[in-house]
């Protein structure tokens, strides 16, 4: 990387040493792509003439944004995401594939059930009503990366079996029954994770992970689905772009959301 701005510690420069070696990493990580080898702490202090120490908070920086990922005794990588798109509702699996990796769903709870409180007010049901729960583990190449729990009506979605759900629910709600969900509104929040949700994605006791509800409508407005899920917070990044377009003389905006897992 010859004649590079952030090649070598500027002494000048405002930013502290480790912020500059955290723009130096950036840099490569654009050029070697996902799940490469980065420079360790030594090589990075041998480099820049600075500590161990120095280096490891630049390292250690881009880890917990999830740009980076250690593995014990291996080193550290770059971090692997996936791209969503939104031709149509997304989901895990479809955004997994679409990326060229094999995503599989691992039942973990087929059954009806009465729902909680807030998926009761969505279906807008009597206290003794259920719903259809399919619970599963997604994965990515083989690797854990969320726990998602499906509330589907009962009344759209009657005789669904779980015989009938292969790898993507979306598809066989749209092959079975002509109505998959084609709208939702989304949220997201951090939250601490469960030991048995900590043991499922192969995480620490004390991970934070990214808790998302969904809110989703067939295409007339009729509520199909509520969805909890727990996702891995190395695995998934939040983009927004704006855009704003002109159109019969006014000016109209618009949002486009871009997520990466």
């Amino acid at each position: 990387m010859e004649n590079n701005l952030y090649d070598t510690i500027n002494e000048h420069s405002h930013m502290p040493y480790y912020v500059q070696i955290k723009c130096y990493l950036r840099q490569i990580i654009k050029e070697i792509g996902p799940n490469a080898l980065v420079p360790s702490e030594k090589e990075l202090a041998d480099k820049f003439g600075v500590s161990r120490g120095t280096a490891k908070q630049a390292i250690m920086d881009l880890v917990y944004e999830g740009v980076l990922y250690r593995k014990q005794g291996k080193g550290t990588f770059t971090a692997s995401h996936i791209a969503r798109n939104y031709d149509r509702l997304p989901t895990f699996t479809q955004d997994i594939i679409r990326s060229g990796r094999a995503a599989t769903c691992k039942p973990l709870k087929f059954n009806h059930s009465v729902p909680a409180q807030r998926a009761r007010v969505f279906f807008e049901l009597a206290d003794d009503e259920t719903v259809i729960r399919y619970k599963r583990l997604v994965l990515d190449d083989d690797e854990p990366i969320a726990v998602v729990s499906s509330f589907l009506s009962g009344h759209l979605y009657r005789g669904l079996q779980l015989s009938d759900i292969g790898d993507s629910l979306y598809d066989a709600l749209d092959k079975k029954f002509q109505a998959a969900p084609t709208q939702a509104h989304d949220t997201y929040s951090i939250a601490e994770i469960s030991p048995k949700t900590a043991s499922l994605l192969n995480q620490p006791e004390n991970s934070v992970i990214i808790y998302s509800e969904r809110l989703a409508y067939l295409s007339d407005g009729t509520p199909a689905e509520f969805v909890e899920s727990v996702i891995r917070a190395d695995k998934f990044k939040l983009e927004v772009d704006y855009k704003s377009h002109e159109k019969d003389d006014k000016a109209s905006s618009s949002v486009e959301v871009n997520f990466r897992i």
